[in-house]
């Protein structure tokens, strides 16, 4: 993952509310905190907040989707299995998606159940669901299980799906609802939020070696959320609680970074962060909306830190912590100060033009 690909990710998601990609191993306590997550910026966005309940109880089945079909596959695929999950907002629209690898040998079973109940009405759907939980059984029609009726009756809209090979034996199975406030009877159109849209971010994804990534609003008082999943969820990708802490410490700092300094959009700071892994170590990217005439000083700054040694930047650093105790003083930078005297390799960072207003600045940082 290089600095480009922030800009990237951005792009393709520049005209989402909120946008949560994960590439990883799913258990139930990353599960929890994708939930909590996703639940939070749902409440914080108008007009999504009666969805929350139906959303999160979609998501929990995509999970378990997940880990059912996550358990066929031969314990040597396991150990390389990368599962997926998406949600995203667009105005009343909320999209939730996820990806995990399955023998090929259970395609047929599980196209032909959601065949099944992409063919059902809301009624025959309920019919079909209260069969299976009676009896237990496959129906007459072709059968489904039961987390695949009710993301069906739940949504309200056809479940999309495609298979992808992965190799001889296994494949990648995809799988997206979407929920729509306004009228939820009325079928949206696949154009709006195809499957392949989804299934292109987790290829570049796992291209990119990136675990996370997300857009969003990133106030001060949404930070803690973020910080939620990497601190109690992603502790597998930590050697040590060394370098736990030391990315950790970094990623407040960039989210504050933005919280701070970027264009307000309606008092939202939009912002995106992407963590992913490279072979010298973890890697933090940020970017978000900076005004023009920021620009330059913030690259200034950078280029200062750049080139300062160690021991100078210990000194900058003590010196700018004592402004912040002078009145009309606001230390500021102290943030970037503090991570340039942390981090073994200098800042590297673009900003990128956009319109006579603002442009993009992306940072990138190798932990």
């Amino acid at each position: 993952m290089d600095l480009n690909t922030t800009f990237w990710f951005f792009e393709k998601v520049k005209d989402d509310n909120l946008c949560l990609l994960y590439n990883g191993l799913i258990s139930d306590d990353i599960t929890n905190k994708l939930i909590e997550l996703s639940e939070y910026n749902i409440n914080n966005i108008e007009g999504l907040s009666k969805m929350r309940k139906k959303a999160s109880f979609l998501m929990a089945e995509c999970f378990q989707n997940i880990i059912r079909h996550g358990e066929m596959v031969t314990d040597l695929e396991k150990h390389t299995n990368n599962s997926f999950f998406l949600t995203r907002n667009w105005n009343d629209i909320y999209c939730i998606a996820s990806g995990n690898l399955i023998m090929k040998k259970n395609i047929a079973t599980i196209e032909s159940q959601l065949k099944v109940v992409n063919s059902l009405s809301k009624d025959e759907l309920k019919d079909l669901y209260l069969q299976v939980l009676e009896h237990n059984e496959i129906s007459g029609k072709g059968g489904a299980g039961l987390g695949l009726i009710e993301m069906a009756r739940k949504s309200g809209h056809k479940l999309q799906f495609l298979f992808e090979d992965y190799n001889k034996s296994v494949s990648y199975f995809y799988n997206q609802i979407l929920l729509h406030e306004e009228d939820p009877s009325e079928e949206l159109p696949t154009s709006h939020a195809p499957i392949s849209e989804a299934v292109f971010l987790h290829k570049k994804m796992i291209e990119k070696n990136i675990l996370v990534v997300q857009k969003g609003d990133f106030a001060q008082e949404s930070i803690l959320p973020v910080l939620k999943i990497i601190d109690n969820n992603l502790k597998h990708v930590f050697e040590n609680s060394s370098s736990k802490k030391r990315i950790f410490h970094i990623i407040v700092e960039l989210l504050q970074n933005i919280s701070k300094h970027c264009c307000k959009n309606q008092k939202i700071s939009e912002g995106i962060i992407l963590l992913g892994r490279s072979n010298k170590g973890y890697i933090i990217n940020t970017g978000n909306y900076i005004e023009n005439s920021k620009v330059e000083v913030l690259r200034n700054h950078l280029t200062k830190l750049n080139s300062m040694s160690k021991e100078d930047l210990k000194s900058l650093y003590f010196s700018k912590l004592k402004e912040r105790y002078i009145p009309e003083s606001n230390g500021a930078g102290i943030g970037l100060i503090d991570l340039a005297r942390k981090i073994a390799t200098p800042f590297v960072f673009n900003f990128h033009p956009i319109d006579d207003q603002k442009s993009f600045f992306s940072i990138h940082i190798v932990a």
